[in-house]
């Protein structure tokens, strides 16, 4: 019986990583990471000019979509970029400032290595308000459109997460679990870390370094010293242990299966202008929420020396759920404001006819 799977060797966050270049080599300024949001911004694009053709949106046309395309990205990468700086990591990108826009670490290219999905959709949603005012647009037109392309773009954006072994989920003795070789290791005397390790059927004597699986098989490079996000290397012993690939499900769940409810159902049924765009936003936040269960919290807010392992900020609650709440009570705020807006789009009408109706009373 499988055991866990371990992380494919062959996959690296470099293109060409299979090609086994030195390091310093430019072919690997190309990774997979920035290749994944092109891939999903053009399949986003493809999906606007569909959803131009069929759907109903009059202010909308090819030449306004092409301007609001070139803003919104760069909404996306700031919104993403800057609130993950803020949020995740606060001390160390205070003291970096250019790096947040600027990924050279020591004179090497490191990417951007952090963009936090909840600040990429706060600077799109900005870009909106603005975009819509300039050209005088109607708002809730240009939600139901971007509503509709992000789920499946966002797919790639979860892969290459993936690619780039980050944002793993919490160890696991189940036999969909992954060993991600660069994973934080876990401190050995934890109760749960033991029973995954039992589970597991791993053998581990520390004194020797050497940890065994159930067929007697040795298994190298797991065993270590707990450190945190700031590089605080502790005294405590730590193992690496197979991990929820949660980069997949957050890929699955918040991409392809709410692509599918958007694009299908939603798209199909919508009772107001502005419907998907509350429908999205909560899909997404209920999704991220039950997710959040399987993936790791964020090791920037646990702290080894006063002896908290995880990141949980209130309770057994992540950064990520936290987020998550206020933008699924954001969605419902927004529905119910765009639901009211239609109510009175539908009573404009009977004003007009009744004003004419007037005017013809008078002339007779």
């Amino acid at each position: 019986m499988l055991a866990y799977i371990d992380f494919p060797s062959w996959i690296t966050p470099e293109v060409f990583g299979f090609l086994k270049l030195p390091q310093g080599h430019f072919l690997n300024l190309f990774r997979w990471y920035g290749l994944m949001y092109i891939i999903g911004i053009m399949i986003s694009y493809f999906q606007s000019m569909y959803i131009l053709k069929h759907d109903n949106l009059p202010t909308l046309n090819k030449k306004i979509i092409d301007d609001y395309y070139f803003w919104a990205i760069i909404g996306l990468v700031f919104g993403g970029r800057i609130f993950s700086c803020i949020v995740y990591d606060f001390e160390y990108y205070s003291k970096h400032l250019h790096e947040i826009i600027i990924p050279f670490r020591d004179g090497q290219f490191i990417g951007f290595q952090g963009m936090a999905f909840h600040g990429a959709a706060i600077g799109v949603f900005l870009t909106i308000l603005i975009f819509v005012k300039l050209k005088k647009l109607n708002f809730r037109e240009l939600c139901d459109l971007t509503a509709s392309v992000i789920p499946l773009g966002y797919t790639f954006g979860r892969i290459a997460n993936f690619i780039n072994q980050e944002l793993w989920g919490k160890i696991t003795g189940s036999p969909i679990g992954m060993l991600f070789s660069n994973a934080d290791k876990v401190p050995i005397k934890l109760k749960e870390v033991q029973t995954v390790i039992s589970k597991l059927g791993w053998q581990v004597n520390e004194t020797a370094n050497i940890v065994m699986d159930a067929n007697g098989n040795e298994i190298k490079n797991v065993l270590g010293k707990v450190i945190d996000e700031s590089g605080f290397i502790s005294s405590i012993t730590g193992v690496n242990l197979p991990r929820h690939p949660s980069q997949l499900y957050e890929a699955f769940f918040e991409g392809i299966v709410l692509f599918l409810i958007v694009w299908f159902p939603a798209r199909k049924f919508k009772p107001f202008k502005g419907f998907l765009a509350p429908v999205y936003i909560a899909g997404y936040a209920i999704a991220r929420i039950i997710i959040e269960f399987f993936r790791q919290p964020d090791s920037q807010f646990m702290n080894i020396e006063k002896g908290k392992y995880t990141g949980y900020i209130i309770g057994s609650l992540t950064m990520g759920q936290i987020l998550s709440w206020l933008m699924l009570f954001f969605a419902i705020g927004l529905g119910v404001y765009f639901y009211f807006l239609s109510k009175k789009d539908e009573l404009k009408p009977l004003k007009i006819n009744s004003s004419k109706n007037k005017k013809k009373r008078r002339k007779k």
